[in-house]
């Protein structure tokens, strides 16, 4: 598989852990000093995102039985060695088991590297519009 593939597969990856994984999965996708900005929040290290993830889980805002889910469209990669960025589109969608409805819109902004394990998330900048 080429990189352009695998980073495209890892995103994908990710948005569905986003809907059905569980927290700790995110352990196999972002790098251990992984940084995650949504708005005015940053989580610095992937322990830091993985209890962000279970907050949200507790706040029933995304996961396993909150009928929601994302849909994301990576625009374009770009690979350079061992590193790589990326732009996305998502959807955030609620209701998705009676009459879905867009929660959020907006773009990912992507850095990755390549890690003994394969692809890693090392960077994701979140913004909604």
């Amino acid at each position: 598989m080429s990189d352009d593939a695998e980073i495209r597969s890892l995103i994908g990856r990710a948005a569905h852990l986003g809907d059905e994984g569980a927290p700790d999965d995110y352990r196999g996708i972002y790098t251990t000093d992984a940084t995650w900005s949504m708005g005015e929040s940053t989580q610095t290290g992937v322990d830091e995102i993985v209890e962000a993830t279970r907050a949200r889980r507790a706040q029933g805002v995304s996961g396993p039985g909150t009928n929601t889910r994302h849909l994301v469209v990576p625009l374009h990669v770009t690979v350079d060695g061992d590193t790589a960025t990326a732009v996305s589109y998502f959807l955030f969608l609620a209701d998705t088991d009676t009459a879905p409805t867009m929660r959020l819109f907006g773009t990912y902004t992507d850095e990755f590297a390549r890690t003994a394990e394969g692809w890693r998330i090392s960077r994701r900048v979140s913004k909604a519009g």
